[in-house]
């Protein structure tokens, strides 16, 4: 498995391509942001410690949550943030593990009973966290979604796809992104009808999974100020790589011709399109 640093570009030399594009890394997408001053602990609980979110759980330690999760619930935002602040201080030790590898497995080695991760709308959680951090202008249209994610050391996503062009923007902490393109579905092992993989790059199984061997990607870090561009189809893996992370991830429509430049995603926008279609004749 071969992977390459994203190459790193200032705001002023970056636009998303009309097709697919590749990953970059930008460097100052967020001047002036109010959320790299004002969001700290004590902040964060003031403005929307009272709002209940929707808590993502997994038995055992975060890794790959999505792929593994368990029943979940609604808590307090305050009462999350309590977990996390605490679990942190509790896997400050491993957070100086050099590589996603070894932060992987030794917080597996951690002795987690259950764990949790959190998604969050933002301006469903808070108008005034919202207006801390604006979207870049980089489509013609506002976003259609704005989230906010939040998790302790070792949290990972598990290696997956979206369908519309996204980017990340780290605010606390920082987190480690593997990427490989739409061409690579196969060696990254996709799951059938679904836009997750079975193939865990941050410690791969080349075993279970010998085509990965040759698989091609991308890989960064990313630092607080720092965002990263995700083209639409492209396979990422997120993982937390300090104490704690806060990071907010921008969703935009897909620009045409981006889903017909994306093969492999043909199959899975045909059948959410066929699925779309028979919803509004039930209706």
């Amino acid at each position: 498995m071969r992977l390459r640093p994203i190459p790193r570009v200032s705001r002023g030399d970056f636009r998303p391509a009309r097709l697919a594009g590749r990953p970059l890394v930008v460097l100052d997408n967020t001047p002036g942001w109010p959320a790299f001053t004002r969001w700290h602990e004590g902040y964060l609980r003031s403005v929307a410690g009272h709002r209940e979110v929707a808590v993502r759980e997994t038995n055992g330690p975060p890794r790959n949550i999505f792929q593994n999760l368990a029943e979940g619930g609604r808590v307090p935002f305050g009462d999350y943030l309590d977990w996390v602040v605490e679990t942190a201080r509790e896997l400050e030790g491993i957070a100086g593990h050099s590589g996603v590898r070894d932060i992987t497995r030794a917080v597996a080695g951690s002795g987690f009973d259950v764990s949790y991760y959190l998604d969050a709308k933002l301006g469903q959680l808070s108008r005034t966290l919202l207006a801390d951090a604006p979207a870049p202008g980089w489509y013609r249209s506002p976003p259609v979604d704005t989230n906010l994610w939040l998790g302790v050391l070792g949290t990972s996503s598990g290696l997956h796809c979206d369908v519309t062009p996204n980017c990340n923007v780290q605010v606390i902490g920082r987190k480690h992104f593997i990427l490989f393109p739409p061409s690579q579905s196969r060696r990254v092992y996709r799951i059938p009808r679904v836009t997750h993989c079975r193939f865990d790059p941050n410690d791969p199984d080349f075993d279970r999974f010998p085509l990965a061997r040759r698989a091609s990607g991308w890989q960064c870090t990313l630092s607080p100020g720092e965002s990263l561009h995700i083209p639409v189809g492209w396979y990422h893996q997120v993982t937390v790589v300090s104490a704690w992370a806060l990071n907010v991830n921008f969703f935009w429509r897909r620009p045409f011709p981006q889903g017909i430049a994306t093969p492999p995603l043909w199959r899975f926008l045909l059948r959410r399109g066929w699925a779309r279609a028979r919803r509004r004749r039930g209706e």
